[in-house]
């Protein structure tokens, strides 16, 4: 038996407790690496959703963002006159969303050539002339915004993101010698606008005199008749010198005081248009069943639009013209027809009718309230069914009460045919000295009846083919809108990487990433501006979306800013909130003009109204870590139209 009580009690030997704490520390070890890795993917996560959530804004942007900047002048003698038919307007992604509007801000190559990724990719994006981009501290809004206060901290701004895949040739959403589609109310008189007198208009009589009253009361313009546009007689080619005697009556009987104003002017106005319907429709019994069908209000619509014989289809190509004039001659009749109701109630108008007597080769009339109907209805019928038929026939306007996406026809620049090559205006034609080159444009199909521009009326625009053309447009054989493609063809790819680049010492003092200078608005030629006259005009920002530098709304106004010290106060510094005077600092072509336009001082990147330097020197690279990657659909034409 043993003595239990006896025995000595053993405790852990020195060997034992050893192995113990060994295994302890593993333990405890382990459980410590495992903290930052834990504290990684949960920043990843949020990471994750900060770049989800961005790329999602920025797709929605994309597709419904619109092309309207209506403060910018969009048609010239030549497209590098104007700064619409370059990048700045570009149906891509990144063109169309890094803007001071959308809050896709390229990163300061500078700062971009120092970060490291996986496989190099932002260095080989960025040498293939991609940018990379940041967001901006505050709400995408889509506003002009000014005067507003400091940003709170956000973590979302160590996002980095770039667009992979190459963008395509995208369709032209404006063409500078012609921005069509003009549009126009249906029934509606001759198209007018006001105009400076200068030698553009080479008016020959289709001009008003000054302060025509209803029309214009500025003295430095005057009122035009485009479309009639006739210098010394002469028609120029596209021209309707015809327009002109309806234009003429309708200004008699428009402009005249409401008090003074006469029948016999309506009257005279109504003949007018009879006589173009005459002299457009020349064959006597088509004019007779198109202004005075023997039962206007059984019209058959759905089955005679057009005068029977006159539509394309198996017609030969001269007949096919009348198309137009049948639009415009029953525009302006319906017009000056139902101007008559003025003078005449429905009763006088439903019995016999009035009588309009023939005047200087116009048709005699009986007009009735059914033939006013009919007119209306078969005016707005013609308008519609040749602009959806006839997308590439510009031989009349489009009409307002059906705007559709085919009034804007598929035209893109020929980019395998020698360029149009010519000098930037500068005063004038004699002294432009300044050599500029633009692609050809080339239509889907050729323009047919492309005629003269409103701005630029003495300049017509050469129809494809035609003795004027001299190649202005691009070789037919190269279009390739409509040709079929593969789904990979338009599918591009935002990628975001995390990175800490505040961090950088000259994160707020380096300057903006080079902007496009096609984003540098200027006025189109003018009688004795030259180019720095053109970029002094002053431009309503809040009217223009796809121009300035994207970091607009941060970009310092002054070289003193980025000397301050550390923590200084840059509110009056910064281009945002000081734009109150009439000529915005980032405006004119003054040497300053165009260092705060190209963002050369920095900006106040976190927007929290004071300098920032963070502690890593600039000899420093850091390295971006890899975040998300999201497909999205490139497409090659105007998605939103305004």
């Amino acid at each position: 038996m043993i003595d239990t009580q006896s025995s000595p009690r053993r405790g852990f030997t020195l060997f034992e407790v050893a192995i113990s704490l060994g295994l302890l520390a593993f333990g405890v070890v382990s459980v410590i690496m495992l903290f930052p890795m834990g504290i990684r993917a949960q920043q990843l996560a949020r990471f994750q959703l900060y770049a989800a959530a961005k790329a999602e804004e920025m797709v929605e942007c994309f597709s419904t963002t619109h092309n309207a900047n209506p403060a910018i002048d969009v048609e010239a003698y030549d497209a590098w006159d104007v700064p619409v038919g370059r990048r700045s307007l570009a149906w891509d992604l990144e063109s169309r969303l890094a803007s001071h509007r959308f809050g896709m801000l390229p990163l300061p190559v500078e700062i971009a050539r120092r970060i490291d990724s996986d496989g190099d990719e932002i260095q080989r994006i960025l040498a293939e002339g991609g940018y990379l981009y940041y967001s901006q501290p505050m709400a995408t809004s889509n506003l002009e915004e000014q005067a507003m206060s400091a940003a709170p901290p956000n973590e979302a701004q160590r996002l980095v993101f770039a667009v992979t895949g190459y963008a395509q040739s995208n369709a032209i959403g404006l063409l500078p010698q012609k921005s069509w589609p003009y549009i126009v109310p249906y029934p509606s008189p001759p198209s007018y606008g006001p105009h400076k007198p200068d030698s553009f208009i080479a008016g020959g009589g289709t001009v008003t005199t000054a302060n025509t009253p209803g029309f214009d009361e500025n003295a430095a313009t005057r009122i035009i008749c485009w479309e009639a546009n006739t210098p010394n007689g002469t028609p120029l080619p596209g021209a309707d010198p015809q327009i002109k005697g309806v234009f003429d009556a309708y200004v008699a009987y428009y402009t005249t005081p409401k008090a003074t104003v006469t029948e016999a002017l309506a009257t005279a106005y109504l003949q007018a248009a009879l006589l173009y319907c005459a002299q457009k429709i020349t064959d006597t019994t088509q004019l007779s069943g198109f202004i005075s069908p023997p039962s206007p209000a059984t019209f058959p619509y759905d089955t005679e639009i057009f005068i029977p014989g006159t539509n394309p289809v198996g017609a030969a190509p001269a007949v096919t013209s009348l198309l137009w004039k049948q639009v415009q001659a029953m525009r302006f009749l319906s017009h000056a027809a139902t101007c008559m109701t003025r003078w005449h109630t429905l009763s006088e108008l439903s019995g016999a009718g009035l009588a309009i007597p023939a005047l200087s080769g116009s048709p005699a009339l009986t007009l009735t309230n059914d033939l006013i109907v009919y007119y209306h209805e078969r005016c707005l019928r013609l308008a519609m069914t040749f602009a959806a038929s006839f997308p590439y026939d510009w031989g009349c306007p489009r009409p307002l009460q059906r705007t559709i996406m085919t009034d804007y026809p598929l035209i893109e620049y020929d980019m395998f045919s020698p360029p149009l090559t010519g000098k930037i205006f500068s005063g004038s034609v004699a002294a432009s000295s300044i050599d500029a080159a633009q692609w050809r444009p080339l239509g889907a199909q050729p323009v047919q009846n492309p005629g003269v521009s409103y701005q630029y009326p003495d300049h017509p625009l050469p129809a494809p083919g035609s003795p004027g053309d001299a190649g202005f447009w691009g070789d037919r054989s190269h279009v390739t809108l409509t040709r079929a493609f593969d789904a990979a063809e338009r599918c591009r790819q935002i990628v975001f990487w995390a990175v800490d680049w505040q961090s950088y010492e000259d994160c707020e003092t380096a300057p903006s990433a080079p902007v496009d200078a096609s984003k540098y608005p200027f006025r189109a030629p003018v009688d004795g501006e030259d180019i720095n006259a053109r970029l002094n005009t002053e431009f309503r920002d809040e009217q223009i979306y796809a121009f300035r530098n994207p970091e607009k709304v941060l970009s310092f106004s002054n070289a003193a800013a980025p000397q301050k010290e550390t923590g200084a106060s840059v509110l009056a510094d910064e281009l945002l909130n000081n734009m109150s005077n009439s000529y915005p600092p980032d405006q004119g072509s003054s040497a300053n003009a165009k260092s705060v336009f190209s963002g050369l001082y920095g900006g106040d990147r976190n927007f929290n109204k004071v300098l920032d330097r963070g502690p890593v020197p600039r000899s420093v690279r850091l390295r971006a870590i890899p975040v998300g990657r999201f497909n999205y659909y490139d497409p090659r034409l105007t998605a939103i139209v305004r």
